[in-house]
């Protein structure tokens, strides 16, 4: 069966048959209508994200833009003869193995590719032959879809690395739970002069007390940074949210000698989860807390801990602003203080900041801080608005947003 000639190509060859006859106004708007075609496919090949060359046995005859960004010739020029094209390509290796790809079967593979850079480079190169003497080579630079890959592998690492971490937290938990009670008993036995023990012995109790509290708080910790949790949303006011919680550590506030002041605005209704968030909140207000008693700034009259609320119009949230009056934190710190076991704190786990951050990521929120040495700091808890939808049993209903 004999293969039809394309349109484009009869016409062509039509067009060369009669070119004689075409008077000038024919021939003009004929060219016109080819050079803004051409002008249409140059574009159209200049914005495609793979690198196309086509070559033939001794030139270079043409490329797009991606194929000049990754040889790292901006300045080449079309047709050009292979030896030529070198002098303008700044990658002359990776130029010259493509070359050589030209007397070769067509291909399809990756490779690595370090060049003239420091940082190594991924490429998917394919080469098709043409029917005449040309071929095309098609190079895709996957290196930012090898990184994706690999981050990938790594959070699922890390994940399957957390939930069995998070096993054998709960393990320790159950024999520290044990001690507990055992210890409990043994204290009560002995305060009701059922046990008799000497003083020595009352003091090694206090400390295993003491400190099978402390490791059952790093393992209550530790699970919470490490599992996910299903979120169960109510629709909640926030400004009465935070009174109840701001009344709970009243006494904490009261016995550090610090002021609370409430600036709370008129905001939206927001669907949260009542008691995991209020466990981001109090880990703010005790840290507040803390960094006020270490530091009691002498031109103040008083120590004082701020909570603000607002509607943020830009990131449709609601914001929830908590400050101090402490020492504040060293900006070479503020870069690293979500990360999961920083800490500078002496006690510290490290993880109190890092459950903040997760409990309001986990809420599809954002956390800022802001601080200055010697007049405190500020950590901004946004929560996004749920566009008035709450899931009832599984059902969609439309709430009205106050």
């Amino acid at each position: 069966m004999k293969e039809e000639k394309p349109r484009e190509s009869k016409f062509l060859d039509k067009l060369i048959e009669n070119i004689g006859r075409l008077d000038e106004a024919s021939l003009k708007s004929w060219l016109e209508a080819t050079e803004s075609e051409r002008r249409t496919y140059r574009i159209v090949f200049d914005s495609l994200s793979e690198g196309i060359l086509v070559l033939d046995s001794t030139r270079l005859v043409l490329l797009n833009n991606e194929a000049r960004r990754i040889l790292l010739a901006p300045n080449l020029k079309t047709p050009l003869s292979l030896e030529e094209s070198r002098k303008f390509v700044f990658e002359v290796g990776l130029i010259d193995f493509l070359v050589a790809t030209l007397y070769g079967n067509d291909f399809h593979f990756q490779t690595e590719w370090t060049g003239s850079g420091t940082k190594k480079r991924f490429y998917q190169i394919e080469k098709i032959s043409t029917d005449g003497e040309l071929c095309i080579v098609k190079i895709t630079d996957i290196t930012e879809v090898k990184a994706k890959d690999s981050k990938l592998k790594n959070l699922e690492s890390i994940e399957a690395l957390n939930n069995l971490a998070a096993g054998v937290a709960h393990e320790i938990r159950n024999p520290l739970t044990a001690i507990d009670i055992h210890t409990q008993l043994l204290k009560k036995g002995i305060d009701r002069g059922i046990i008799e023990v000497p003083e020595e012995v009352k003091n090694y109790l206090r400390i295993i007390d003491e400190e099978q509290r402390r490791l059952s708080g790093i393992v209550s910790e530790f699970l919470t940074a490490a599992r996910k949790r299903e979120l169960k949303r109510t629709f909640e006011d926030v400004n009465e949210y935070l009174q109840e919680i701001v009344d709970f550590v009243q006494p904490e506030l009261d016995a550090n000698g610090i002021f609370a002041a409430l600036e709370f605005n008129p905001v939206p209704k927001t669907f949260l989860d009542r008691d995991y968030l209020r466990q981001a909140v109090l880990n703010l207000i005790r840290n507040a807390i803390e960094a006020m008693r270490l530091h009691s700034p002498d031109r103040l009259p008083e120590k004082r801990l701020i909570i603000r609320t607002f509607y943020d119009i830009g990131t449709d949230s609601v914001g929830i602003a908590i400050s101090d009056t402490g020492e504040g934190i060293p900006e070479e710190r503020l870069q690293r203080i979500f990360e999961p076991y920083y800490t500078t704190k002496e006690s510290g786990t490290g993880l109190g900041l890092t459950i903040v951050y997760k409990i309001v990521k986990e809420h599809g929120g954002d956390i800022r801080v802001e601080s200055e040495k010697g007049r405190g700091s500020t950590f901004t808890i946004f929560l996004p608005q749920s566009q008035g939808v709450k899931q009832i049993s599984g059902q969609e209903r439309q709430v009205e947003r106050d």
